[in-house]
């Protein structure tokens, strides 16, 4: 099968030829890919960006004694397509079935709702997962809870950012507000009237992170979320061993200064999450979730995808349709 890849961090993605996928477990399926998204993500990691320490990770879990090489390849999240064979312990999804899934296993994986295409689907299936764990499963948030919470969002316009204020809205928060990358200092001053916060998710890395801390309340339990973990980027600076305690050194700082004023600090990253998914499938069809698409690119236009997310500048998700 054809299969955009790399050879060489930091080169162009190619189009190379992958042997076809097969079933391995009896809880896996096949999926004929007809969409999918490019991420920030995605882009660094054809750069290189983490490859020290996900090299190690997979030469563990490989139970490997030598290094462990990355390439070729194929960079991805997310996807939405039609089942094209499952295992025999698989019984929620039959050959047919469209999907929308984060690329690990099947408990990942929902039903796509027929009120949307594929691209739609998966636009902001991957983003949504982010959101997902580090609002409600780190941060706590839930549809019974969420009335009573505001939240301040960092990064507002991107792909997680997008996601974030549509499912905090489908889970009735109190209030959202969301700053985007030309924001500066002036704009978190004048919040104070909005918060106070007691969430804070930054899904860039900015200036105002710290500074925001001031619109959260102190001594309420509140907690100040960040997906700009410096792990993997100390990991390929200085190492696997130093690269950890560097980050463990910079979160623990973090921390400290939080916990004088009654605060938390936490950083998150994107985990797959079941309940997740099906929360997402069933928002995509209420239509409390509506996929918001900068641009959609046939299959064959992959590498221009990856030029235009490589430069941060989007106000929408850039999808992938297999099909055109």
């Amino acid at each position: 099968m054809k299969a955009w890849e790399i050879t060489k961090f930091g080169a162009n993605i190619v189009l190379g030829n992958r042997q076809m996928p097969i079933i391995r477990k009896g809880n896996e399926i096949l999926v004929k890919v007809k969409a999918a998204t490019v991420n920030p993500i995605d882009v660094r990691m054809t750069e290189g960006y983490g490859d020290e320490l996900l090299s190690k990770w997979k030469q563990v879990d490989e139970r490997s004694c030598t290094s462990t090489s990355r390439l070729p390849l194929v960079a991805g999240r997310d996807l939405s397509g039609e089942v094209v064979e499952v295992g025999s312990q698989v019984t929620e999804f039959k050959v047919g079935d469209e999907v929308i899934a984060t690329v690990t296993d099947t408990i990942n994986t929902v039903k796509k709702p027929s009120n949307v295409s594929h691209v739609e689907g998966v636009a902001l299936a991957y983003t949504t997962a982010t959101a997902w764990n580090s609002l409600c499963c780190v941060g706590r948030l839930n549809s019974e809870n969420a009335k009573y919470n505001r939240v301040l969002i960092h990064g507002g316009s991107g792909g997680v950012g997008i996601s974030a204020i549509q499912l905090l809205k489908a889970l009735n928060i109190e209030k959202v507000v969301a700053t985007s990358s030309k924001s500066n200092l002036d704009i978190i001053q004048n919040l104070g009237d909005e918060g106070p916060f007691d969430v804070i998710l930054s899904c860039v890395d900015t200036d105002l992170s710290r500074w925001s801390d001031k619109c959260m309340g102190i001594w309420r339990n509140c907690i100040h979320l960040s997906l700009v973990s410096p792990m993997l980027r100390d990991s390929d600076r200085y190492g696997v061993p130093l690269g950890l305690l560097s980050t463990a050194f910079k979160y623990f700082e973090r921390s400290f200064s939080s916990l004088k004023n009654g605060r938390l600090f936490s950083y998150t990253f994107f985990v797959p999450n079941k309940e997740c998914m099906e929360f997402y499938g069933k928002a995509l069809e209420s239509g409390k979730m509506k996929p918001i698409i900068e641009e959609e690119m046939p299959f064959m236009d992959m590498p221009k995808a990856y030029e235009k997310v490589g430069k941060l500048h989007g106000k929408g998700k850039t999808v992938v349709n297999f099909d055109l």
